[in-house]
């Protein structure tokens, strides 16, 4: 499956809910993990704004998952980071990666 056909599948089950909304009960947390394992790295700048709009609302979880998804934003590359996050909805996932790069660029100082 390509990138994009992985995406339009994650799409079709829909953003990340929080943890604490009760429609995490219904939400195939398996189906979305296993699709975000099969993504061929590194994702582009566009798959990335893609993945990070499925995060879940900011200060809220979603049982680990969104970790998966951050690590595989991350593959975009750190010189592109900035970018992705500048045109990406707002999100937990934004929020993270937002103040990943901030240390980072602190500790290379």
């Amino acid at each position: 499956m390509t990138n994009q056909e992985l995406l339009n599948k994650l799409y079709e089950l829909g953003k990340l809910p929080s943890d604490r909304d009760s429609a995490s009960d219904d939400f195939p947390f398996d189906e979305f993990d296993k699709l975000l394992q099969q993504f061929t790295t590194p994702v582009t700048e566009e798959e990335a704004i893609k993945l990070i709009n499925l995060s879940p609302p900011v200060d809220t979880g979603c049982y680990g998952v969104e970790w998966t998804l951050l690590h595989l934003i991350e593959t975009v590359g750190i010189n592109r980071l900035r970018y992705v996050l500048d045109n990406a909805e707002d999100g937990e996932i934004k929020w993270l990666i937002h103040a990943r790069l901030e240390s980072y660029n602190k500790n290379k100082e």
